[in-house]
């Protein structure tokens, strides 16, 4: 999603999650709703919609899908997954320069990740997930290289929060992309019986 970090762990919650996200960085910020759902710990498909605002550009709808493949076992400590993506939105104008940000990201990456139960209801995850993210529309396309880092706490068998940062190489904010070092928070809900 524009203006979000790609955060990829490297397992997978079974059954469905709801998530509220904020992302962003000092070409915009993203508000969003995401869900999520995970097919037996070796298939993780998720979604989010949401509001991009940006500094001299109006607001506009923002969304992001996902579709993850974890290889590690449900119990291991360490994990890898792949993931592929699409995200974008609608036209934005910008007014200081006069022209139109209409961007589709495509993230193609890998995620490494190592996790530690705390008790019986909690747990600390961190990760990092390296993208190639291609980037096409505005005035130009492109393929840029974009690490994550993130970390996701388990407060509850069902509740858990996220933090994390991307990085890497950057595109000029006129065609779209990211501009620098982007940040996220979200909090989780897994739904059903733990």
């Amino acid at each position: 999603m524009p203006d979000a970090p790609v955060l990829q762990n490297a397992w997978s919650t079974p059954g469905l999650v709801g998530a509220v996200d904020i992302g962003g960085g000092s070409g915009g910020t993203a508000y969003a709703g995401a869900v999520s759902f995970g097919a037996g710990g070796r298939l993780q498909l998720s979604g989010g919609i949401g509001l991009q605002t940006r500094t001299g550009m109006s607001a506009r709808t923002v969304y992001g899908i996902r579709a993850a493949l974890p290889f590690s076992g449900p119990t291991s400590s360490f994990g890898l997954a792949a993931f592929a993506g699409v995200g974008g939105g609608n036209s934005s104008r910008s007014d200081a320069a006069d022209s139109v940000v209409s961007t589709t990201q495509v993230p193609l990456g890998l995620a490494l990740g190592w996790r530690r139960a705390i008790g019986g209801a909690h747990g600390i995850s961190l990760y990092t997930s390296p993208s190639y993210v291609l980037y096409s529309g505005g005035s130009k396309s492109g393929g840029l290289v974009r690490v994550g880092l993130g970390a996701d706490v388990g407060l509850t068998n069902s509740m858990g929060v996220t933090v994390g940062t991307e990085l890497g190489q950057t595109r000029p904010r006129g065609v779209g992309g990211p501009s620098g070092v982007l940040f996220g928070l979200g909090v989780s809900y897994a739904f059903g019986r733990r």
